[in-house]
């Protein structure tokens, strides 16, 4: 990110007189990920189940998710105290941290191949040999060159010398690019029965702009689903309001963009900070300030491999199958009665072109357009809507890998998560739990936290007998072991301890060494009640409810 040396007297209390904000692009285009244990990781036995090899290691992985399909499959959703926004605000952090970068590397020279698992479109998780520690973070790169510094929303910025960064800014060299959604042929509706004149639409309101087949946005991940889509939109919505209150402030365009991106990178963490590591993490990882927890080990910029992919992972657990997304799609609604279905959600991007085929790239119609108020009202959880308990309960469709190419290849969600911890050389989850002092889960505890349902029938074993022939109940792997945490000592409701432990040292760690954070900026004194942008309320934009909703206000055209 460009950082701002200087406060400015709009962001905080008790700030110097107002000064010319330098800015300065930075050259770095990637950083790189690390261990937050690296004596761990660089164990030969490390994720090795006792007495086995790597390779009956990963056959008992295997094994183990494919006999998982059947038990997770059937089981009944079950809704948590929180709006599903909480779900895809994590996505959109995540990707905002982690885009990782590296693949299976084969070297004809030597008789068996040297292996760097994974990116995000995975070939080779079904390799059995992993490379050393040393050979993985030589190779395993993040393309975020500033993790939590929105670069997702922002990338190189206006000044970038890459033409296609540039497009996703109007000429002031300030503003994004918006665009408008497009209202639906009645003959789409008369096709399926139902009448056009009763289809609830929001005519005007705005989009991301789309054009030939790809969405014109810095991160291309955050349009993989409508609703971490629209998430993205808001943001951008956001950033141009923050370009409306400063820009008679500023003499160039260039120190009004860094103001303003530095305003909302300010309202950004304290999001994530305030709101939803508050509501997600276990109170015993919030017992400590934000400001005042120690600094971490960690190299600046570096992102643990425990966090990215174990810790961080416990989303898809939280996703469901259906949403109270807006009037037309929630529950006795006219076109969904249902709701909105994750399918839908995954069909309603650029690379779905809106469920419809033909060259032309499709922007959002204008019925799909979202209703934040639904989607991030507490009076929503627990009834249709709602975000899913923290265990092994998946939406049908999340064990498919929707929304990625090639999906029977690479397998499920389930399937590559595992299998990313193997090959990762992520330790059990009792080692990491223990690491924190942490009393690690029992053997009885990971039983009772994985669904009873039997793999192929009733005469068939449980999904629990199977993880106990495997040996998975006294170690098991990160992630699963993070699922269960969380499943028996919160309810489902939070992140377990250890998990919560990882999460926080890695994202308290990563703002601790960024001067423009909300950790350091004004003396970590920076609160929302003393920013330009607000909703009435003298507290300001506290949470991430109030942000969105403020954001997308009077954006119709």
């Amino acid at each position: 990110m460009p950082p701002i040396t200087r406060p400015h007297i709009l962001f905080g209390p008790d700030t110097p007189d107002p000064m010319q904000l330098e800015t300065a692009v930075s050259a770095r285009s990637q950083s790189r990920y690390c261990y937050r244990f690296p004596d761990l990781a660089m164990n030969d036995r490390v994720g090795c189940f006792a007495g086995t090899t790597p390779a009956e290691t990963f056959a008992r992985l295997k094994a183990f998710e494919e006999d998982s399909r059947t038990p997770l499959g059937v089981l009944p959703a079950m809704p948590m105290r929180l709006p599903p926004v909480y779900t895809y605000f994590g996505q959109f952090v995540n990707h905002d941290i982690s885009a990782p970068v590296g693949d299976v590397i084969t070297r004809p020279d030597k008789p068996k191949a040297v292996e760097v698992i994974v990116s995000t479109e995975p070939p080779g998780l079904d390799r059995a040999r992993r490379a050393t520690a040393e050979t993985i973070l030589k190779h395993f790169v993040n393309e975020q060159a500033d993790p939590l510094s929105l670069d997702s929303l922002y990338g190189e910025g206006p000044d970038s010398a890459d033409p296609k960064t540039r497009k996703l800014y109007e000429a002031d060299g300030k503003r994004f690019r918006l665009g408008v959604t497009r209202r639906e042929d009645d003959q789409v509706f008369l096709d399926i029965q139902k009448d056009p004149g009763l289809v609830y639409r929001e005519t005007g309101a705005r989009d991301i702009v789309r054009a030939d087949g790809t969405p014109l946005i810095a991160d291309h991940r955050n349009d993989e689903n409508l609703v971490v889509s629209q998430l993205h939109l808001a943001l951008v919505l956001f950033h141009n309001k923050a370009i409306g209150r400063l820009e008679g402030k500023f003499a160039t365009a260039k120190e009004c963009f860094a103001a303003a991106r530095q305003l909302v990178t300010l309202h950004y963490h304290w999001l994530i900070l305030h709101d939803f590591l508050r509501n997600l993490l276990s109170r015993s990882a919030l017992a400590t300030p934000w400001g005042e927890r120690p600094p971490t080990k960690l190299a600046p910029r570096a992102v643990p491999l425990e966090f990215t992919t174990a810790a961080f992972r416990f989303g898809h657990s939280m996703v469901g199958a259906f949403y109270d997304f807006n009037a037309n799609f929630s529950r006795g609604a006219y076109l969904g009665p249902e709701g909105a279905s994750l399918q839908q959600l995954f069909d309603f991007t650029t690379h779905k072109n809106m469920g419809q085929g033909g060259a032309k790239t499709l922007q959002l119609p204008d019925h799909w357009v979202i209703d934040w108020d639904r989607m991030t009202r507490a009076t929503g959880a627990g009834t249709i809507g709602g975000a899913e308990k923290i265990d092994l309960t998946f939406a049908p469709d999340m064990l498919n890998a929707m929304g990625m190419k090639h999906a029977v290849e690479h397998g499920s969600i389930l399937f590559r998560n595992l299998m990313r911890g193997f090959h990762r050389r992520i330790p059990f989850g009792q080692v990491l739990a223990a690491e924190y002092g942490l009393d690690p889960l029992e053997a009885d505890d990971i039983r009772a936290a994985l669904p009873d349902g039997h793999i192929d029938g009733p005469q068939s074993k449980t999904l629990r007998e199977v993880a106990a022939d495997l040996g998975m109940l006294r170690e098991t792997p990160a992630w699963l072991y993070f699922l269960c945490e969380a499943r028996q000592l919160e309810g489902g409701e939070r992140v377990g301890p250890a998990a919560s432990q990882i999460i926080a040292d890695t994202i308290v760690g990563l703002m601790q060494h960024m001067p423009t954070s909300i950790l350091n900026f004004c003396g970590g004194t920076w609160h929302p009640r003393h920013s330009p942008l607000k909703d009435g309320d003298d507290d300001g934009l506290t949470s991430i409810r109030k942000l969105l909703m403020f954001a997308v206000k009077d954006t119709h055209i």
